[in-house]
C-alpha cells in the first residue's frame, strides 16, 4: 500500500511540527489540569514544544488556542514554497477570517513558547536560504525566526541573532532557570566534513530584536536529523534526544540501509550533559529514522517518549507497516521505570491490519479529548487504504496509559476526503476546556471537537483551505 503524495508530504510537515512535542495537561508553574486515578492533582509534565502546556497554545490570550501549520506548494519554476499559516481559535471553531499567512520558505519544526518572558506564547520557525522560484543567494544560511505573541496575535518574523546558520530544532529550559532556550542541531554529522558546523544553545530570555541572553557552542555528536525535548526524568530540567541516520562509513555503499544514531542529554544547572541512551529507540523505516515525539501518555506527570517505527510487514511490502513504542519517563531517565509498551495494528482492539506503507503511529500525540482526567493517545496512519486515518486510544481509567481495547479509527473516506492526518498534540480551539483535534485534508482543516465523555462531541467541521490562505492540497 502506497500513501498518496499529500499524505506523505503532510507526514513530513507534521513530524517537523511535532518535534519535541507532548500532551496537553500542564502549566509552566507546575499545576495540572487533570486528576489521577485516585482524584489527586498530578504535577504537570514540563514539555517544551509549547502546544502541550496549558495556555501556551493561545498566542493572544483570548481564551482560544490557535492552530498553526506549514504547507508546501509548488512555486514558479517547479520549486517548493513552504508557508506558515496561523488560524486563530474562536467559540465557533477555527476563525478563517483572522487567518494569517507568512509567505516564505520555512523548514524545521514550528515551536511554541514564551521566549521573552512577557506572558504571551511566541512561535519559532526556521527560514530557508532559498526563496520561492529562486536559488539560494551566495553565503545565505538557514536562520531561526520568532513571531512574538501579543494581544493582537503574532507579530512579523524577527531573525534570531545568531551571526551564522541556526536551525531551531527544539525549545527547552535546559538549565532550569525559568527561561526557554532554543536548540540548534548544527550541520554535518562527520568531523571530517569540511562544511560541518557544531550545534549551539541560544539561552533565553530573548529580547524583541531576537537576541538571546547568550550563545553557547554545543557539539551534540549526533548524526543530524531531529531533536525531541521534555523533562523525561521529572527533575525540573528539560532533557534532549537527538536522532538521525548514521553517516555511511568509507567502505559502505550509498545505498546501504541506514542505522539509527542518537545522542541523549539530561538537563542540569550547567545545561545539557551527556547521558546513556534510552532503550527502545531502534525505529528504522525504509526512509531512515523517525524523530520520536513526546507526551505524558500515562498521566503520571513525567514526559514519555513516543517512538514511531517501521513495524512488521512482509518482505515484499517493506518495513513500513508501522508501530508505536511508548518509552515511559522515570526518575532514572526514560526506559528505566515501566517496561516499554508497543502498539501496532495487530494489537487487540486497534482497528486495521499491519500492511506495508501504512506507517501506523509515525506521528502521534496526547491530550484529554474526553475530559476524564486521563491523557488520550492519537496516532496517524497516513498510508491506510491509500488515504489515511487517525486512531484514538483513550486513556485507561486506572491511569495505566492508553487503552487499545477502546480504540476508534477515523478514516479519510468516512468524511469524504482523499487523505487525512491529525495534527498533534490536541488543542482547545473552541475554548470549552476540552481538547480538540484538527486534521489536515486535501479539502482543508477538519475540526474534531472534544467533549465530556465523548469524542468527537459533534460533527467535524470543515474549514476550506482557500478560506485560510492555504494553497491547493495534493
Amino acid at each position: 500500500m502506497v500513501a498518496p503524495r499529500f499524505a506523505l508530504a503532510l507526514l513530513g510537515c507534521t513530524a517537523l511540527l511535532l518535534t519535541g512535542c507532548a500532551g496537553n495537561g500542564g502549566s509552566r508553574d507546575g499545576t495540572a489540569d487533570g486528576t489521577g486515578a485516585t482524584g489527586e492533582r498530578r504535577p504537570a509534565p514540563r514539555d517544551r514544544d509549547g502546544r502541550s502546556e496549558s495556555r501556551t497554545g493561545d498566542f493572544d490570550k483570548d481564551g482560544y488556542d490557535d492552530f498553526v501549520t506549514a504547507e508546501a506548494n509548488r512555486a514558479s519554476g517547479g520549486s517548493w514554497a513552504r508557508h506558515v499559516v496561523v488560524v486563530p481559535g474562536s467559540k465557533s471553531g477555527l476563525d478563517a477570517a483572522r487567518a494569517t499567512r507568512y509567505s516564505d520558505v520555512y523548514s524545521g519544526p514550528l515551536l511554541r513558547g514564551d521566549l521573552d518572558g512577557d506572558g504571551f506564547t511566541d512561535l519559532v520557525a526556521t527560514r530557508e536560504p532559498t526563496r520561492p522560484g529562486r536559488k539560494a543567494e551566495p553565503g545565505a544560511a538557514y536562520q531561526a525566526v520568532v513571531m512574538f505573541g501579543g494581544r493582537n496575535g503574532l507579530a512579523k518574523p524577527v531573525t534570531v541573532a545568531a551571526q551564522r546558520q541556526f536551525l531551531a530544532m527544539a525549545v527547552a529550559d535546559v538549565n532550569g532557570d525559568g527561561s526557554l532556550d532554543l536548540i540548534d542541531r548544527g550541520k554535518g554529522a562527520q568531523e571530517k566534513d569540511p562544511s560541518r558546523i557544531p550545534g549551539r544553545i541560544a539561552y533565553g530570555p530573548f529580547d524583541r530584536d531576537g537576541a538571546p541572553a547568550r550563545l553557547v557552542v554545543k557539539d551534540w555528536k549526533a548524526a543530524g536529523g531531529g531533536a525531541t525535548a521534555g523533562d523525561f526524568d521529572g527533575d525540573g530540567f528539560d532533557d534532549l534526544l537527538f536522532t538521525g541516520s548514521s553517516p555511511y562509513s568509507d567502505d559502505e555503499e550509498p545505498g546501504s540501509d541506514p542505522t539509527p544514531a542518537a545522542a541523549y542529554f539530561r538537563g542540569s544547572p550547567d545545561g545539557p550533559v551527556p547521558a546513556a541512551l534510552p532503550e527502545g529507540l531502534d525505529n528504522s523505516t525504509e526512509d531512515g529514522v523517525l524523530t520520536p515525539l513526546a507526551g505524558d501518555a500515562d498521566g503520571d506527570g513525567v514526559t514519555d517518549l513516543l517512538v514511531g517505527g517501521g513495524g512488521i510487514s512482509s518482505p515484499a511490502d517493506g518495513l513500513d507497516a508501522g508501530q508505536l513504542t511508548l518509552v515511559y519517563g522515570a526518575a532514572g531517565g526514560p526506559g528505566t521505570g515501566r517496561r516499554n509498551t508497543v502498539y501496532d495494528q495487530e494489537t487487540p482492539g486497534i482497528p486495521g491490519d499491519s500492511q506495508g506503507k501504512d506507517l501506523f503511529g509515525a506521528v502521534s500525540g496526547t491530550g484529554d479529548v474526553n475530559d476524564d482526567g486521563h491523557p488520550d493517545l492519537v496516532l496517524n496512519t497516513p498510508g491506510e487504504d491509500k488515504a489515511g486515518r487517525f486512531t484514538l486510544l483513550p486513556g485507561a481509567t486506572d491511569g495505566s496509559g492508553p487503552d487499545p481495547s477502546r480504540a476508534t479509527a477515523f478514516d479519510a473516506k468516512i468524511y469524504g476526503q482523499e487523505a487525512i492526518n491529525a495534527t498533534l498534540p490536541a488543542l482547545d480551539i473552541n475554548g470549552d476546556r476540552y481538547a480538540d483535534v484538527v486534521a489536515e485534508t486535501p479539502g482543508g482543516l477538519l475540526l474534531f471537537p472534544g467533549g465530556k465523555a465523548k469524542f468527537p462531541a459533534g460533527d467535524p467541521k470543515l474549514t476550506k483551505a482557500a478560506k485560510v490562505g492555504m494553497g491547493p492540497r495534493n
